[in-house]
């Protein structure tokens, strides 16, 4: 029996193929779904309804591209035009490269190319102008995501901030909860909440926060947060919105907010954060949906299951670690030992990862084994230089009869 590897993207897209075999969905919504055009659609069911599952694998998967360049070409190239080009413009560059080197590359691929190499400088474009931006068709094709902190008691309790989930497409409201600050753990926190009720959403809409965004030293934009990074392994797209106005639909619901959601506190004479987001449960949030929220142009709901994903395990704080000689970890001013038995074959300097979990536990792995270890509560003697005090040194000094003192130095 033959065995397929295949992707979780590709495992996802095995129920929407089925859906359009049986024609429980329209193509339209699929492609919407899967983000390609509705040819493309067309192409991949007819594939699936000969091939089956094994048609949804990428053929070129650990094949090179037919379109790639050789690394060492690319350095004698780089080296070129350094040497000779190095005031050229890209469209210049590539003409030259052909006519003096039979060297023939795309004026595109070549400006990329000089940019990350920083020997061109993109010119600034002029600013433009933009309108306001229609929502989007489908309920859950992007969710607006941001915290508010204000004064939501008014004295009654400390200020504190208000995480909303607001469906682009709809402005309805999918969840509320008060926290004590945008934190990447309260972030996590609710976006797991939000996730385990709706599902897994197309993209969510932030700010450029330093909780969603890596801002800087990350000219290349190869650095992701740690909340980036629990969103990409669950396949969920965050936008980074470049003004407030962006994002306004989120924006307005705080005015709102501020507005009405501040007063029912007040009435319900409510003081707590707790008792608050009982509230916002059980009683507020239908009531302003009900009174806000708009049909969707479309009735297809495009979040994903994510019975598959583990939660915990993505909604973590990861960072690595290396393993010391007396197979040790340090992390956040503890130690951890680990153990002798464990699921794989470890190595002193080794790199592991270590997961703090939003519940505060702590795991370690080594790329998908879960080590075995036990935290110890002092730094290992073999590593703390000793701490008595050597006896000083007496200065000696010879007798009167020694050989020295024979010879007077007059």
């Amino acid at each position: 029996m033959e065995t397929l590897t295949m992707s979780q993207k590709e495992l996802d897209q095995i129920t929407i193929f089925e859906d359009l075999k049986e024609r429980k969905m329209k193509q339209k919504e699929a492609a919407k779904l899967l983000n390609i055009g509705i040819r493309q659609v067309k192409r991949k069911l007819k594939k699936y309804r000969q091939d089956g599952k094994a048609s949804l694998i990428h053929k070129n998967r650990g094949k090179q591209s037919n379109h790639s360049f050789n690394e060492i070409l690319w350095k004698n190239i780089t080296d070129l035009i350094r040497e000779k080009y190095y005031d050229f413009g890209p469209t210049l560059v590539s003409e030259k490269l052909f006519e003096e080197h039979r060297i023939k590359i795309s004026e595109e691929t070549l400006r990329l190319k000089m940019i990350t190499e920083k020997i061109w400088v993109p010119k600034q474009r002029k600013a433009k102008v933009f309108f306001m931006r229609e929502r989007k068709e489908c309920f859950g094709e992007m969710i607006q995501l941001d915290g508010s902190d204000h004064d939501w008691f008014e004295g009654r309790a400390p200020k504190c901030t208000l995480l909303a989930f607001i469906d682009d497409a709809t402005g309805q409201i999918l969840y509320l909860e008060f926290v004590d600050s945008e934190s990447t753990k309260n972030l996590m926190s609710s976006t797991k909440t939000y996730i385990e009720q709706h599902g897994r959403p197309l993209s969510f809409y932030a700010d450029r926060g330093s909780v969603f965004k890596v801002n800087l030293s990350n000219a290349d934009k190869d650095k992701l947060t740690q909340y980036e990074r629990a969103l990409k392994e669950l396949d969920i797209e965050l936008i980074h919105a470049r003004s407030p106005q962006a994002k306004g639909r989120v924006e307005r619901l705080f005015q709102t907010l501020q507005d009405r959601l501040i007063k029912e506190l007040r009435l319900k004479d409510i003081a707590s954060m707790e008792r608050a987001n009982l509230f916002l449960t059980d009683e507020y949030l239908a009531k302003h949906n009900f009174k806000f929220a708009v049909k969707p142009k479309s009735q297809t709901n495009l979040h994903r299951l994510a019975d598959k994903y583990d939660m915990n395990n993505t909604f973590c704080l990861k960072e690595e670690r290396k393993i010391n000689n007396d197979f040790t970890i340090r992390y956040k001013n503890k130690w951890f030992q680990l153990h002798k038995k464990q699921p794989t074959i470890l190595f002193p300097k080794e790199t592991v990862e270590v997961r703090r979990h939003l519940d505060g536990a702590i795991t370690i792995y080594q790329q998908r084994s879960q080590l075995n270890f036990t935290e110890i509560f002092q730094r290992p003697q073999s590593q703390i230089l000793s701490k008595e005090k050597q006896k000083p040194k007496t200065s000696w000094r010879p007798s009167a009869q020694h050989p020295w003192r024979k010879f007077s130095l007059a």
